[in-house]
């Protein structure tokens, strides 16, 4: 099973992609904000990681082209607050995902990283 980290400081979208996740076969792990979050990946060793743009502690476009420089996991953004070409041109990130999202879309995305 392929694994998938969740990055989102809201609890509502973190239950509802672990829930979308989970049903289509993928383990999911969920965290809250923006620190300690290579730690969980040292110890997770996600397959993918699904980053939102605005977190405490350190923005996803930040983390993500430090994760970049580190790793080659695929790092999908996703927000509702984001151009998508300026956060893609700000850290290298494989994908983005507009919230809200239309289900198929979302799961295309993410399966399209996963193989």
């Amino acid at each position: 099973m392929k694994k998938i980290l969740v990055v989102d400081d809201d609890p509502g979208i973190l239950d509802v992609v672990k829930y979308i996740l989970t049903s289509n076969g993928f383990l999911v792990q969920t965290h809250d904000s923006g620190y300690d979050v290579p730690d969980i990946i040292l110890h997770y060793r996600p397959d993918l990681i699904l980053l939102d743009i605005r977190l405490p502690g350190k923005l996803g476009t930040e983390i993500c082209r430090e994760l970049k420089k580190l790793n080659k996991i695929p790092i999908i953004l996703f927000s509702a607050h984001a151009d998508y070409h300026t956060a893609l041109a700000e850290c290298a990130a494989d994908d983005f995902i507009e919230k809200p999202f239309e289900l198929d879309d979302f799961l295309q995305t993410i399966r399209s990283h996963l193989n």
